[in-house]
């Protein structure tokens, strides 16, 4: 899962990336070809962590969420979003747009608007280009053509696209377009640190509601110092601002939410592994998600609950006590669920 980080300049988005991540500024391992710098932020999970000591597993591999960092463009420091940078945004999974409080507090509503409004132009101009070349081309579809006039429609009217419901054909359609404003996102207010553990404004929330957008709050400056301590020195430090897990473990949460995921595992001696999938997914979709043969092959899932694996902590008394189940590709995958496809190529 990559995640892009953006925002004005001055916001602190560097600072951002390095609370989360733990990277200290180099710029020598920023990309310059792409203007990127990636870092990874590995997902805590006590679950993973028991299946690890149950089993032995010689390897423990966590979910993984990448997060790009942007080179600033010197030419774009006064605009809210540098639009050189859209090409490369438009892969990503998920964006973190960064306002900034620290320096002076008050309401963000204007700020989160006038993002977002750049994220629509960008694609109106898009789709405003592909749907000229549609018209002229005459062995196009007119479901394309009926279905940018729509997204125009939409767009025109000042409201992103992750407020437009679309039908399967649609997102099908647009799926390589990497709309903007149709990434989930959440806003993230780069705050003080005594500001860290309070809610957001409610007429903020209610801004960014009405933007299909959610709040994060995230004191980076405070953040970034925790990575310079002991586990035990940050567990303080935290407590004392009021907050209870360091901003990468709040974030994770956050995104999990806002992105609608579930996780699930494959575990055994030789490694204990954690998989992120959509709500909503299949078990054929968990096997795509391992290994595309695996998926090809597909015969059938055996599967068990955490909750249960955990209570009974070994294969052999799980399938005594009938815990133990065999599902098809259509089986609705579902949180901790534990899973072991028979497959045959």
């Amino acid at each position: 899962m990559k995640i892009g980080i953006l925002g004005a300049s001055g916001t602190g988005k560097s600072t951002v990336f390095r609370a989360l991540t733990g990277l200290p500024p180099a710029a020598g391992q920023t990309d310059a070809k792409n203007r990127t710098r990636p870092g990874q932020i590995k997902v805590g999970d006590p679950r993973l962590d028991l299946l690890e000591s149950i089993y032995g597993s010689k390897k423990k591999i966590p979910v993984e969420m990448t997060l790009l960092d942007f080179v600033a463009n010197p030419k774009e420091q006064t605009k809210q979003l540098d639009p050189s940078l859209f090409p490369l945004v438009r892969d990503l999974d998920a964006l973190l747009i960064v306002v900034a409080t620290f320096a002076s507090p008050g309401p963000i509503g204007n700020a989160i608007k006038s993002i977002d409004d750049e994220l629509i132009f960008a694609d109106f101009d898009q789709a405003e280009r592909r749907l000229e070349r549609v018209r002229k081309d005459r062995s196009a579809s007119d479901f394309e053509r009926t279905a940018l006039e729509r997204i125009l429609k939409w767009l025109e009217g000042g409201s992103p696209l992750r407020l437009l419901e679309m039908t399967a054909q649609e997102e099908r359609t647009f799926s390589s377009f990497g709309f903007l404003s149709r990434k989930p996102a959440l806003v993230v207010i780069n705050c003080d640190v005594d500001d860290a553990a309070t809610p957001p404004d409610p007429k903020d929330a209610e801004v960014a509601a009405s933007h299909g957008l959610d709040l994060f709050k995230l004191a980076a400056a405070f953040e970034t110092e925790l990575w310079e301590l002991s586990p035990a020195e940050q567990i303080d430090l935290l407590k004392a601002a009021g907050l209870d897990a360091p901003a990468r473990d709040r974030l994770v949460r956050a995104l999990y939410q806002r992105l609608g995921l579930l996780t699930f595992y494959t575990a055994g001696e030789p490694e204990a592994h954690a998989w992120s999938l959509p709500a909503g997914s299949t078990a054929l979709d968990a096997a795509g998600r391992i290994h595309t043969d695996i998926a090809r092959g597909f015969i059938r899932a055996e599967v068990v609950s955490f909750e249960d694996f955990a209570a009974l902590r070994s294969d052999a008394r799980v399938k005594e006590a009938g815990k133990l189940r065999l599902e098809g590709k259509d089986y609705v995958m579902r949180d901790g669920d534990i899973i072991h496809i028979r497959f045959k190529i």
